[in-house]
């Protein structure tokens, strides 16, 4: 029972830890990336939701206000960006939860009462 609970609090973790290295190898490697890479769009959040009486509108795709697409350097700087951001939120939630590496400071634990 214990093994369980201490998987249940790394899983975030060690899912932002997986989030990171994806976003990084698929910097790294082009055969990852998706054919629309480096595509954006802002729509206006008319998508399928729910009234308070029921249904209204059922999987019905948002109208898009305005897409585009970001250079591949623009697109895999902020890919590594977002990599580190997880892998380092990773790194600090392991370290809490786990105690490993011990080198590190336990951040968590430090600046929580």
């Amino acid at each position: 029972m214990k093994t369980l609970t201490f998987f249940l609090k790394a899983f975030p973790f060690f899912c932002f830890l997986y989030a990171g290295i994806h976003s990084i190898l698929e910097v790294l490697s082009p055969a990852l990336r998706d054919p629309d890479f480096n595509r954006w769009e802002v729509d206006d959040d008319s998508g399928s939701y729910i009234q308070i009486m029921g249904w209204r509108k059922m999987l019905t795709p948002p109208r898009v206000i305005a897409q585009g697409y970001v250079s591949d350097r623009a697109a895999c700087a902020v890919g590594v960006v977002v990599g580190v951001v997880c892998i380092l939120i990773a790194i600090v939630g392991i370290r809490h939860v786990i105690g490993i590496p011990e080198f590190l400071p336990d951040l968590i634990k430090r600046f929580w009462f």
